[in-house]
């Protein structure tokens, strides 16, 4: 069966609950026409979802990968690193529960400890005196503080603090290649972060205002509150904002884009001030003045979906997006393919290589891999 791994993914995120509706609707259309995979999700569904939860949660997941993996790979993944071309989080489940369903025998081997200390490339979570905790990537985690308690459910942070000193100062959330997460703020406001990006927030907001940092690449939906204005800084802009909903692009260290989809927002680089409307976005690039012009919220937005559109973009946008989401690194090879603009689109949850192989089928470069490092010439 072509893509087994990928099918197997989709029916153990169902399974988990984790399932987007576009993911449920293909799965849909795989088991009404593919015996197989049928078979498999009856397999998958015979463990019950909180005893397979319970067993990732306590589970070498690099041991339980290395013997799935030898049962299920291609000679063609082989050349490349192991994890990169999935979805991480989907990966290290199908890693658990493949291992639950198909090696019972071999559970002994698997030596029980926290995902946190089992798993590299997962987020992290940096307080304000320093302590440093990593986040898993699935199931549920609990830390209790002395004066906070937080929860990650899923790459979902929650946290309950209470009110005295003990909750206040700067705390650093930080997002690794191929994995993007989800903060809920003391007030409500949800911030969801792209791979490869950093949100610097209290526990509790103090004073008359609320504001967070941000690197790289978020999505805000903010709980409106007259009373204490929202500030997000990125970059050299600092974007104001009452109650809405908005994308915030930092990747770049020269060039912030604010994004908004409906409410209104100020956004403020040095003297220059502009005031968005829905369907808005404003460009603050260094040594150039305030830019304001439309955009298209399907391409723009599409990455909480774990989709990105490439409309006329040169090689080099293409391998930035494919390190944030795949942690691949990419070699142009020469001038000619470096100036080289494709359109395309990326899926985070399918294989790098079936969109590698969509590029190359244009005959414009080639895409290889070569000592496990991709080239492109």
């Amino acid at each position: 069966m072509e893509n087994e791994l990928y099918i197997r993914e989709l029916i153990i995120k169902e399974h988990f609950g984790l399932i987007s509706e576009e993911e449920q609707l293909e799965l849909d259309g795989i088991l009404a026409t593919s015996e197989e995979a049928r078979k498999i999700r009856e397999e998958v569904q015979q463990v019950p979802s909180d005893e397979a939860r319970e067993y990732l949660e306590n589970v070498d997941l690099e041991a339980g990968l290395d013997n799935v993996y030898e049962r299920y790979h291609t000679q063609r993944a082989r050349r490349r690193n192991r994890i990169r071309w999935v979805s991480a989080a989907a990966l290290l489940a199908a890693v658990a529960v493949g291992a639950y369903i198909w090696m019972p025998g071999k559970k002994a081997a698997l030596q029980p400890q926290q995902i946190a200390q089992a798993t590299e490339g997962s987020a992290t979570l940096q307080l304000a005196n320093g302590q440093v905790i990593t986040m898993s990537d699935s199931g549920q985690q609990n830390i209790n503080l002395q004066n906070t308690n937080v929860q990650n459910n899923n790459r979902v942070l929650k946290f309950d603090a209470k009110d005295n000193e003990g909750a206040t100062g700067w705390n650093t959330l930080t997002v690794p290649p191929t994995l993007d997460y989800q903060v809920v703020l003391s007030d409500g406001t949800q911030v969801w972060l792209n791979s490869t990006s950093k949100i610097r927030f209290p526990f509790k907001f103090p004073g008359d205002q609320r504001e967070v940092f941000i690197e790289g690449e978020a999505y805000f939906t903010v709980k409106q509150d007259a009373a204490r204005p929202f500030i997000v800084h990125a970059g050299q802009a600092d974007i104001q904002v009452l109650g809405t909903s908005f994308n915030v692009n930092a990747y770049r260290a020269t060039q912030v884009i604010t994004s908004l989809v409906q409410g209104k927002v100020a956004v403020q680089s040095g003297s220059g001030k502009l005031l968005l409307a829905p369907g808005k976005e404003v460009v603050v690039a260094t040594g150039e003045p305030l830019v304001m012009r439309d955009f298209d919220q399907q391409t723009t937005l599409a990455w909480r979906q774990g989709e990105h559109y490439f409309r006329d973009a040169s090689i080099r946008e293409i391998g930035e997006m494919m390190s944030r989401w795949y942690d691949v690194d990419l070699v142009i090879d020469n001038p000619e393919a470096g100036n080289m603009r494709l359109r395309g689109k990326l899926y985070r949850h399918r294989p790098l290589q079936s969109f590698l192989d969509q590029l190359n089928s244009l005959g414009l470069v080639q895409f290889y891999w070569k000592n496990n490092v991709l080239h492109c010439k």
